[in-house]
């Protein structure tokens, strides 16, 4: 949803001579280099969170503070990353309970987009979970019903 559009502006607008790409993957993703670099060739990309000093998540957050500025409203809200409004498809189980729980009004618009992509499609899900070694799809609805119900002791 967003690597497409920029794409085209990026083909529509910048010389990959003289245009750097910045993505904000820090260290303990640099894994995921490569991958990016091949997907948005022939634009070089630099990831400066990945090089030394390696920061943790808190220290940059302290860091911009003490910068004068504010961190997006998604880390006040406790989501680990600043993506799509805490709506994001990429997300896990936990992120989605947060977000049912943080923002219910945006949990409900998610839950009924893929409710009609579920009408049309059959049976997919944003969401996965194992049984027994088997993946199956877990639609938002299902998310939500068993957030509701009391947790069972520990």
């Amino acid at each position: 949803m967003k690597q497409r559009p920029c794409r085209a502006w990026l083909t529509a607008n910048a010389d990959p001579a003289t245009t750097m790409l910045y993505v904000g993957i820090d260290w303990s993703e640099q894994r995921r280099v490569p991958a990016i670099e091949k997907g948005w060739a022939p634009w070089p990309v630099r990831f400066p969170m990945c090089e030394p000093p390696h920061l943790s998540k808190q220290d940059m957050l302290d860091w911009a503070r003490a910068e004068g500025l504010r961190p997006p409203r998604l880390y006040e809200q406790g989501f680990a990353h600043n993506n799509c409004f805490g709506v994001c498809v990429r997300a896990g189980q936990r992120q989605w309970r947060h977000l049912l729980t943080v923002a219910p009004e945006r949990f409900a618009a998610a839950e009924a987009e893929e409710e009609k992509l579920r009408t049309q499609l059959g049976d997919v899900a944003i969401l996965k979970e194992q049984r027994q070694g088997v993946s199956y799809p877990l639609p938002l609805s299902e998310l939500r019903r068993r957030a509701a119900l009391p947790q069972a002791p520990a």
